[in-house]
């Protein structure tokens, strides 16, 4: 093999384990985004059942209850669409990342490839 077909094959290798860190990290990134959301909503769920079962103990009737439960859902909806608008970011961020690392690659892999041609000619 010659010297510059070697020096392609390395360069070709050193990109495509970069381009695999890249990626790893995307990902990390994006599952501990998630996993922070989904902490946050089981946080929420339990704050409201202890919010809902304070209330039924405080409770002095039935107009009470149910005042403190539409209360209590009212927060529990608020903070669940702002939990939801948050999960949309992250999804939509991991796609332009993903969208910037593949067009990265392809610009690689062209660039590589028109060196290789112009080394054949």
């Amino acid at each position: 093999m010659s010297n510059e077909l070697i020096k392609q094959w390395t360069e070709l290798n050193k990109n495509a384990i970069e381009a695999i860190k890249e990626l790893g990290e995307i990902n990390t990134s994006t599952m501990t985004r998630l996993t922070q959301r989904q902490m946050e909503m089981v946080n929420l769920y339990m704050e409201g059942g202890a919010k809902q079962l304070q209330a039924l103990h405080d409770a002095k009737g039935m107009p009470d209850i149910v005042a403190t439960q539409t209360q209590v859902i009212t927060e529990v909806n608020e903070k669940l669409m702002e939990n939801a608008r948050q999960t949309m970011e992250i999804f939509a961020d991991a796609k332009a990342q993903l969208s910037a690392w593949a067009e990265k690659g392809l610009e690689n892999t062209t660039t590589l490839f028109s060196k290789s041609t112009a080394v054949k000619k």
